[in-house]
C-alpha cells in the first residue's frame, strides 16, 4: 500500500520572488534510506473565465517568458499573501483589463504540479463583466484583451492556440458549470 513518505528534515536552497526551492529529506517506506526532494514552493494563483451579457468570454494575450511567445489566455495571476482567492483574482481580473463583475463563482481548484510544486490555481466565473475598472499593469505586464464564443475557445484549445494547462483545465470546469460534460 502507498503510504506518505516520513519527512526528516528540509531547508530553503534558493530563494527568488515569486518562488522559493525546498530541498526536503524523506525516509523512504519500503526500502529504507533517505531520498532528497526539490520542491519550488510557489504562490497560490487564481484565474477568471469572464463573461459579458452575451456570454462571450474575455481572452487575454500577453508575451510570456518561459514559452518566448505571446500567449491566449484568460485573465489571473498569482495571489498576494493574506488575500483570499476570490480577491485576488477579483483584483487581476480588473488590474489586467479594466472589467469588474458583481456575480462571481468559484468553479474548480487544482494542483499546480504536485510532483515539485506545492500550490494551487483556483478558477472562477464573473458573469455580466463590465468596464467600469482601471487597468493597472505588473511590471512585467503588456496586455490586450478580446472576446470569443465559448465554441471558439473550444477551437483554440483544439488547434493549439490555447495551450497554457491551467486555462484548459478553466475550461474544463467551465463546461462542467455548463453541464456539457459529466
Amino acid at each position: 500500500m502507498i503510504t506518505k513518505w516520513n519527512l526528516i528534515g528540509e531547508s530553503t536552497v534558493f530563494k527568488s520572488y515569486p518562488y522559493n526551492i525546498t530541498e526536503k529529506i524523506y525516509e523512504k517506506p519500503h526500502e529504507g534510506g533517505e531520498f532528497n526532494a526539490y520542491v519550488i514552493q510557489a504562490p497560490t494563483w487564481a484565474n477568471v473565465i469572464g463573461r459579458t451579457v452575451d456570454n462571450k468570454i474575455l481572452l487575454i494575450r500577453q508575451y510570456r517568458f518561459g514559452t518566448d511567445r505571446v500567449e491566449l489566455e484568460i485573465p489571473g495571476g498569482m495571489i498576494d499573501p493574506g488575500e483570499s482567492p476570490l480577491a485576488g483574482v477579483q483584483r487581476e481580473l480588473e488590474e489586467e483589463t479594466g472589467f469588474i463583475s458583481t456575480k462571481w463563482k468559484q468553479i474548480g481548484v487544482v494542483d499546480a504540479n504536485p510532483a515539485i510544486q506545492n500550490n494551487k490555481c483556483y478558477t472562477f466565473l464573473a458573469d455580466e463583466i463590465e468596464a467600469k475598472g482601471s487597468i493597472n499593469f505588473d511590471p512585467d505586464e503588456d496586455i490586450e484583451f478580446e472576446f470569443a464564443t465559448l465554441e471558439e475557445v473550444r477551437i483554440y484549445v483544439a488547434e493549439g492556440q490555447i495551450t497554457n494547462t491551467f486555462i484548459i483545465a478553466a475550461m474544463y470546469w467551465l463546461e462542467r458549470e455548463l453541464r456539457t460534460i459529466p
